[in-house]
């Protein structure tokens, strides 16, 4: 159980990240049209990176302090999603089809298993997959969306639908202005959250 929640919290925001992490655009729509979850989508999809940098920290009961790491995300189409910490120790989570890959060096542990046996997991992967096409609607499928604020600053907070999901996860609270994102913030029903900041313009390639 601990195993799955840590995978959910670590793939779930980069899937996220991934989905929602875009460079600013300009014109995609006229400032009049309705700033609904639809648009928001549509304009973060437009200009997706398919890698990013990112600081974050684990605010924990069982911590003394923050834990603060650094790393990327990667999204290779059409169906692999990667978190990789790189700094202060080195960990990687992959998604490659059903297939879901953990490997740390702090650890020691290389473990390998399959979405069908985490269905929460299961379930937002497909979702977000689905998200890469700008399909709004799978999104809503499986969280409870609440968009406030304007295209210039507007917070996203995400809530799971079904119990699974709602074990691991309390809510996703995005923070961004036009097609940037942020920060993410994730909590836990226990009360642990952690913070991710985006680095805008420090993406790189491939990390290993």
């Amino acid at each position: 159980m601990i195993f799955g929640r840590l995978l959910h919290k670590a793939l779930t925001s980069a899937a996220l990240v991934l989905l929602l992490g875009g460079a600013a655009l300009a014109g995609v729509d006229a400032p009049s049209a309705p700033w609904t979850v639809e648009a928001l989508v549509a304009l973060l999809k437009e200009q997706r990176e398919p890698s990013m940098a990112f600081e974050e920290a684990t605010y924990s009961s069982l911590l003394t302090e923050p834990l603060k790491v650094r790393g990327q995300l990667r999204f290779t189409p059409p169906t692999t999603m990667e978190k990789a910490i790189t700094d202060p120790f080195r960990e990687r989570y992959v998604i490659e089809g059903e297939r879901v890959l953990f490997e740390s060096e702090r650890k020691k542990i290389k473990r390998t298993i399959s979405l069908e046996d985490y269905p929460a997991l299961r379930s937002f992967v497909a979702a977000f997959r689905a998200s890469f096409t700008g399909d709004a609607a799978q999104l809503q499928h499986v969280y409870e969306t609440t968009l406030d604020g304007t295209r210039r600053q507007w917070t996203l907070l995400l809530r799971p639908r079904e119990k699974a999901g709602q074990s691991m996860v309390d809510y996703i609270l995005f923070t961004g202005s036009e097609g940037r994102v942020a920060t993410i913030a994730i909590r836990s029903p226990d009360g642990d959250r952690s913070v991710m900041t985006l680095l805008p313009g420090a993406s790189s390639g491939a990390v290993r």
